[in-house]
């Protein structure tokens, strides 16, 4: 684990979402003498789970809508930033409007603070791994918004930090499995173990031979906390498991676990490929995978048998 004791102030962003939650629990395990001296939270609405008690005495509140001017008055001397448009519609053209608008109150907001922060940007996979299983495909309009907005951000992330001296890592994060996600919805993972338990029936509407890779939820926090505590240089990195699997296999597979049945469109659409190559990562970091994705998923599965950490 990192050892974050030397960090006076560590600001979260977005700290409501399956990233943000993913941090603190991993955050969790860590020795008082370990963790920053203060933790910041900023979300939109607060937080909809229980903080870890382990993390109370040092952990506080802010509520504020990130794409409005940032009004909060304290130097953060390390920030984690995930915020995103929160919404149900993460390709709509007004979530990445408002992601640029996130960006630009960042930088505006850093630049009239007296400490040089440094910062770990969550970016996305999307904007490096994504490659069409057909060469006859192309990526829709509404992922190409998603894509832009994110290098957007990234651009102007990099230019602030050459122009006013703070430390930049920027995480480009894949696809990720653990039990947090079983809460959220629209998730390959989740839905198919959630029909496979309740239905014994896991349908796949897409293409079998679309590639994914699924790193576990506390190697995914392991990563960004190692991030943070880069050494000083501009970075990108690419977070997430490097070994592939289609949906096809990871359909049967928790149709094994779950005694479920697996049914196919009998004509998806041309399927994709997305996956980082994570070995400069890797070596950057000092870190491992964590669990496989079988691993990550059986427990799942477990968990969700067990009717914690769901919902519908």
């Amino acid at each position: 684990m990192s050892n974050l004791s030397a960090v006076e102030s560590l600001l979260i962003t977005g700290a409501n979402g399956f990233v943000g939650r993913s941090v603190l629990e991993r955050l969790a395990y860590y020795q008082p003498s370990d963790l920053p001296k203060e933790i910041i939270l900023v979300t939109r609405k607060g937080i909809d789970f229980e903080l870890p008690p382990a993390l109370s005495p040092f952990t506080k509140l802010e509520i504020q809508d990130l794409t409005k001017p940032w009004v909060l008055n304290f130097e953060s001397t390390h920030i984690i930033n995930l915020a995103a448009d929160g919404s149900n519609s993460p390709y709509s053209e007004k979530a990445s409007q408002d992601f640029r608008l996130i960006g630009r109150n960042l930088v505006d907001w850093l630049n009239s603070r007296n400490v040089l922060a440094k910062v770990f940007h969550a970016s996305s996979g999307a904007c490096f791994g994504y490659k069409s299983l057909s060469s006859e495909r192309s990526l829709d309009s509404s992922k190409v918004n998603f894509i832009t907005a994110r290098l957007d951000v990234e651009e102007m992330l990099k230019k602030a930090s050459k122009t006013f001296g703070f430390d930049l890592s920027i995480g480009r994060l894949f696809t990720f499995s653990g039990n947090l996600l079983l809460e959220k919805s629209q998730y390959a993972v989740t839905d198919f173990i959630k029909s496979g338990l309740t239905n014994g029936r896991i349908h796949v509407t897409g293409n079998p031979e679309t590639v994914r890779s699924y790193m576990n939820q506390e190697a995914m926090a392991e990563w960004i906390l190692q991030a943070l505590l880069n050494p000083v240089g501009e970075t990108t990195l690419q977070i997430g498991a490097s070994e592939p699997v289609t949906i096809g296999e990871l359909a049967e597979f928790i149709a094994e676990k779950t005694g479920a049945k697996v049914d196919y469109a009998p004509n998806p659409q041309p399927g994709d490929l997305y996956l980082p190559d994570n070995e400069k990562t890797k070596t950057k970091l000092g870190l491992s995978e964590g669990l496989n994705w079988r691993l990550s998923v059986q427990q799942m599965i477990e968990t969700a048998r067990r009717g914690s950490n769901v919902t519908n």
